[in-house]
């Protein structure tokens, strides 16, 4: 793997990328690497990876709740959410080049280091569908004292309650109410296809406090974190994606749950922002997290293209083979450098004012969708080897699949982008 000195780094953030990437990737070597050989069958085997109802058993739980703690400790876990909610407030740039050194060395399909049955939420490092991030920022000072501490710690996780059966992409259209009794709110209704729902602590529940405002899409959603332990919450089920046994969204139903009016996240009225903040953060993320799978992908194939021979020599030798892996660098050099200039548009974000909704969506839709042509190349470049579950290939082929939908589909990025066009910004 190239060293992280790369000329591609820039300057003023080179020396603070090559610390956090050796760094990480020794912690997951030494830390998390023996937790998964120690577990052996456990992690790869599904039947022993979840219960009955989908749930990853507790002893996975367990060890992905030491692997959050031990990077905690170590300074990682937290390393990109902002210093008021416990994080080491690293800017997004270095997050690309961590996260892309991470999933380039270890790939998909690891149990401790991703979630890897499908999903691509990382313990060793905190995203705002689980732990502490910028979403955050806006709780109350009392909220701040009892919550944070655990959450930052990594002994704690939340959950991003958004999403609703008829409410998907159209944030708007959620059902969930939350009207004020006394000094408290009381939250009725449910949840779908919620990451990390099964196993959060503090779900952050997104529900109508104004009627009128959600009508006219000017505000009236609220943001509330809930504790799983309130009266009235449950997670009713969990849903499996492609190919598992289980996995990590549920479906939660909230009954008369009372929570204190101190536990309103951000500005009351105001849910929508927070949402879109937390979401925007998710798409970068995820964006970064391609480039390296991609990397993964591509420095599998190149290997395994020189030591296969087909017709006395190495396949490698063949245009058909040479021109699936030209187009797999060409995608990945696109799709690198256009998500280390949105990370430079949103690190600008405070001086310019201006955030750039269309380049993270341009950015989102095409890491995504490219990381998944480049894991069919890969795929077919690996042949019969490539459908087996020796390697990690279809794996990635699936992650690639699933994170199509979620943070915006495919579609809606499109949508988005167009709109931010047709309203002037048509900047690039």
């Amino acid at each position: 793997m190239p060293d992280a000195s790369d000329i591609g780094i820039p300057d003023d953030i080179r020396d603070i990328v090559k610390g956090s990437v050796t760094g990480m990737l020794q912690f997951v070597e030494s830390e998390i690497v023996p937790m998964e050989q120690e577990m052996g069958s456990l992690l790869v085997d599904e039947r022993k990876f979840f219960d009955e109802s989908g749930r990853a058993v507790d002893e996975v739980m367990e060890a992905r709740r030491q692997v959050r703690m031990k990077s905690a400790k170590a300074g990682f876990y937290g390393m990109f959410a902002p210093e008021s909610v416990g994080g080491g407030g690293i800017g997004i740039r270095t997050m690309l080049f961590v996260e892309e050194a991470l999933y380039r060395k270890f790939g998909p399909g690891r149990p401790l280091i991703t979630w890897a049955k499908g999903f691509l939420s990382q313990p060793v490092l905190a995203s705002f569908v689980d732990g502490p991030s910028h979403m955050l920022v806006g709780i109350t000072e009392s909220v701040r004292k009892e919550f944070i501490p655990q959450i930052a710690n990594g002994d704690k996780t939340v959950c991003f309650a958004l999403s609703e059966a008829d409410a998907g992409s159209d944030v708007w259209a959620i059902k969930t109410k939350a009207k004020r009794d006394g000094d408290d709110w009381v939250i009725n209704g449910s949840k779908q296809w919620i990451t990390n729902s099964p196993y959060a602590d503090y779900p952050i529940v997104f529900a109508v406090t104004d009627e009128d405002a959600v009508k006219e899409r000017k505000g009236g959603i609220s943001a509330f974190l809930v504790e799983a332990s309130d009266p009235g919450y449950s997670v009713d089920s969990v849903l499996p994606v492609m190919g598992h046994l289980g996995g990590d969204c549920g479906s939660m139903v909230l009954e008369n749950v009372r929570v204190p009016a101190d536990r309103v996240v951000g500005e009351l009225g105001q849910g929508f922002r927070t949402a879109m903040f937390g979401i925007s953060e998710g798409r970068i993320s995820i964006a970064a997290n391609m480039v390296g799978m991609a990397e993964f992908a591509l420095d599998r194939s190149l290997e395994y293209s020189q030591q296969r021979m087909s017709f006395g020599k190495p396949i490698s030798d063949y245009q058909a083979i040479q021109f699936m892996l030209a187009d797999m660098a060409i995608d990945i050099y696109t799709m690198k450098y256009m998500v280390l200039q949105t990370s430079t548009l949103i690190e600008a974000f405070p001086k310019t004012g201006r955030l750039p909704v269309k380049e993270i969506s341009i950015a989102k839709v095409y890491a995504v969708e490219r990381t998944q042509d480049i894991y069919d190349k890969a795929i077919q470049v690996h042949g019969g080897m490539g459908l087996s579950n020796e390697l990690p290939l279809n794996e990635g082929f699936r992650i690639c699949r699933t994170l199509r939908i979620p943070d915006g589909t495919g579609e809606i990025q499109r949508r988005t982008i167009a709109r931010q066009m047709l309203r002037g910004d048509t900047a690039f």
